[in-house]
């Protein structure tokens, strides 16, 4: 494929449009700002499902913790199965692939890049709810200060 020529999406649904867009957008973002998902409303709703395990009760610590290495490690595997490009030199890789495949990468990249930051995230939830668990903290409580 020549990256002179334009790109045949037209095989593609608007979730796969939307997914492609959005991952564009994001790449032209500097590195400090907030990163969009490429998948809105599946993130927003495991996100929903993250913030319910702030206050999960203490007596499944046990299973917090498990689920917390789950986390960990579908995001490790994830990362695994992120297409790898045949050549860091996007010219290279162009001429090399075809353009289904130029985009069947693109879709699998940004799923992957999606799920791994929100189940970072719900990774961070659970992992500071475990900290609190264990170490009593509450959050937002003043203390006083040390002497």
């Amino acid at each position: 494929m020549d990256l002179n020529q334009p790109m045949d999406y037209s095989k593609l649904n608007a979730v796969e449009l939307n997914a492609i867009s959005i991952s564009h957008q994001n790449m032209g973002k500097p590195k400090d700002e907030a990163f969009d998902s490429s998948f809105p409303y599946t993130t927003e709703s495991i996100l929903a499902l993250a913030e319910q395990f702030i206050d999960y009760p203490a007596e499944y610590l046990g299973g917090l913790k498990i689920l917390r290495d789950e986390l960990i490690t579908i995001n490790k595997h994830l990362l695994q199965m992120a297409p790898k490009p045949p050549s860091l030199a996007p010219e290279e890789t162009a001429a090399m692939l075809s353009n289904d495949e130029l985009i069947d990468g693109l879709l699998k990249h940004s799923l992957v890049i999606s799920l791994v930051s929100t189940f970072s995230y719900f990774q961070e939830v659970v992992a500071m709810r475990i900290n609190i668990i264990e170490n009593g903290a509450v959050e937002g409580v003043n203390h006083g200060t040390l002497n």
